[in-house]
């Protein structure tokens, strides 16, 4: 390749290349090669309506997964409030009337809703306490 020009006037690098390798191409063919590299305006419209569809699918799930997690992680603790309760009821010979009660002796450290907020605690004393969430779909135990 040393000494040949690569280009006379007018032709286009591509052209060029594919002479150099014994393939001759004409001019309008390089050209149309050229345009064909690239993706059209409907192909980029087409992937996008598809990347569309797949998210508006997959967020409502991730959204309802998201949604059944908190709803078990506030019943776990639910769980972990009542086993403290009883734990401190076996200790004191009466059960809890609040949460501050079972903190730290009982519970290392106050939990909340993943949903947000505090629990609540009704009843108490003589008989097992009710544990509330502040969020009314995760109910109470």
């Amino acid at each position: 390749m040393r000494g040949r020009r690569w280009s006379r006037a007018g032709e286009s690098l591509l052209a060029v290349a594919l002479k150099h390798k014994g393939k001759e191409v004409k001019k309008g063919m390089a050209k149309r090669i050229h345009r064909e590299a690239g993706f059209t305006l409907i192909e980029l419209m087409i992937v996008i309506l598809i990347i569309g569809i797949l998210v508006g699918i997959a967020v409502p799930v991730f959204l309802a997964a998201r949604s059944g997690a908190e709803k078990r992680t506030c019943q776990s603790n639910m769980r972990t409030f009542k086993s403290a309760a009883n734990v401190y009821a076996a200790t004191y010979e009466t059960y809890p009337t609040s949460i501050g009660q079972l903190v730290p002796s009982f519970i290392e450290k106050s939990i909340t809703c993943p949903g947000g907020g505090t629990y609540t605690v009704s009843g108490g004393g003589a008989a097992p306490p009710t544990i509330t969430c502040p969020t009314a779909a995760h109910g109470s135990m």
